[in-house]
């Protein structure tokens, strides 16, 4: 059994919200919250209570696992992998 990620859970919440047609703000209005608070929770950027987790499921038709994961810390100060460092990056000599 593969374990879901939290970046698995926002692949998932972009993916609904295009095929269902719904908007920032319609999905905020069933959490309860700003537009803006509610774009941040479900990219990961926020920590929704179990409530908001359930109502944002809901309505994105979302699995129990990713409900859950709305509704753990966000990474804050830190990263869930390494930043790449400037050699590893392509730059276009462009700009």
């Amino acid at each position: 059994m593969e374990i879901m990620k939290r970046t698995d859970v926002t692949e998932m919440v972009v993916m609904s919200k295009i095929k269902k047609g719904l908007s920032w703000a319609k999905i905020a209005k069933a959490v309860g919250e700003s537009k803006e608070w509610t774009t941040a929770a479900l990219l990961g950027q926020m920590q929704m209570t179990k409530k908001q987790a359930a109502a944002a499921g809901k309505l994105l038709g979302l699995p129990p696992d990713a409900v859950l994961l709305l509704q753990q810390a966000p990474y804050k100060g830190s990263l869930p992998t390494a930043v790449p460092d400037r050699k590893s990056t392509r730059l276009n000599s462009s700009h």
